[in-house]
């Protein structure tokens, strides 16, 4: 493999094939070639956006044993130790105010479990847009929906779903990956933005079916995508196998930012766990949650797994981000 006609072809624009986005996830995690397309991943994407990085925050507003019952997920009906909650008006307006204090979240999600009450999430993306400060955007994260069903969202001044074809989807989840598919493109017709990602990554998953997944997001023009890393929550059958290194994870973030370089419009770049590795490697943007969390036992994820605003900042910062993006666009400094 010519590494150096592919990183040429990344600066330029050039469509890299389907092969050469195989042959880099392929690559030895620790080999110069894979340091070479790190390097120029996060080269391009900072760039192109000012070297700006993204702040983006999750509240979880309900939760029950789902009928998904991804393997992989700590709300899995068949081992979840989660109890059925649904957040108050009153929480859901208080970490709305704690998550876009300062005004620069980028966008904000709202998720469910995979059967949900579209009249609550409406409710709830009411509540969000009269208390959030700051041009934030705001995005579902809920199960298979119709188009009538992301009209009325897009009506109530959703700007975005976030939706996967996962890996596994079909054999690690009960759920039909045409289907999957499917609420993707009811999204895309209702004139959403569709956030999506290659996840969850676990060691058994090849080079080859992540090109796939890859080259799909890319298909459906993703506004926003990354790499995560599948975490073996306790209780699943997962808990105590291997889990990939943040190193084969970075790996995969900088060979999905360059197949994504010939894009009109690059994805904005996450990487889950958020991880300097991957800020070095293409990734420009970081998650706060809070709430439940599908890779956390923990109602409150924001006292165990996951991370706050503060700390989202403090990494960007430390991996070399000199501005950040606003829901608008604009840039600040960081």
């Amino acid at each position: 493999m010519d590494v150096d006609k592919i990183i040429e072809n990344a600066y330029f624009g050039r469509e890299i094939t389907k092969e050469e986005c195989i042959e880099m996830l392929n690559l030895e995690d620790a080999s110069a070639e894979a340091f070479k397309i790190r390097a120029a991943a996060t080269n391009i994407v900072r760039k192109r956006n000012g070297n700006a990085g993204y702040i983006f925050a999750q509240i979880g507003i309900s939760c029950m044993p789902c009928e998904g019952n991804c393997t992989f997920c700590s709300f899995g009906k068949d081992h979840s130790t989660l109890r059925k909650t649904k957040l108050s008006d009153e929480d859901i307006i208080k970490k709305t105010k704690e998550l876009s204090y300062d005004g620069k979240l980028y966008g904000l999600y709202l998720m469910t479990m995979h059967d949900y009450d579209i009249e609550y999430f409406l409710h709830c993306v009411k509540l969000v847009k009269s208390n959030l400060n700051g041009p934030t955007q705001i995005y579902s994260n809920v199960g298979d929906t119709s188009y009538d069903g992301f009209v009325r969202m897009k009506e109530s001044g959703v700007d975005g779903v976030y939706h996967c074809w996962r890996l596994g989807e079909g054999k690690d989840t009960k759920l039909d990956p045409e289907q999957r598919k499917q609420t993707i493109f009811n999204a895309i017709k209702a004139g959403l933005k569709v956030l999506d990602a290659l996840e969850p990554i676990g060691t058994e998953h090849t080079p080859e079916e992540m090109a796939e997944h890859i080259f799909f997001s890319k298909k459906i023009n993703t506004f926003q995508c990354g790499a995560m890393g599948r975490v073996n929550v306790p209780g699943t059958v997962f808990e105590g196998q291997p889990e990939i290194t943040k190193l084969t994870l970075s790996k995969y973030e900088a060979a999905m930012t360059l197949t994504f370089s010939s894009m009109k419009r690059m994805p904005i770049m996450g990487i889950h766990e958020p991880n300097l590795l991957g800020y070095i490697s293409g990734a420009n943007m970081i998650t706060a949650e809070s709430g439940v969390n599908p890779r956390d036992t923990s109602p409150n994820t924001e006292t165990s797994r996951g991370l706050n605003i503060i700390k989202c900042r403090e990494m960007l910062k430390m991996a070399g981000f000199t501005k950040l993006a606003l829901g608008d666009d604009t840039l600040v400094n960081i």
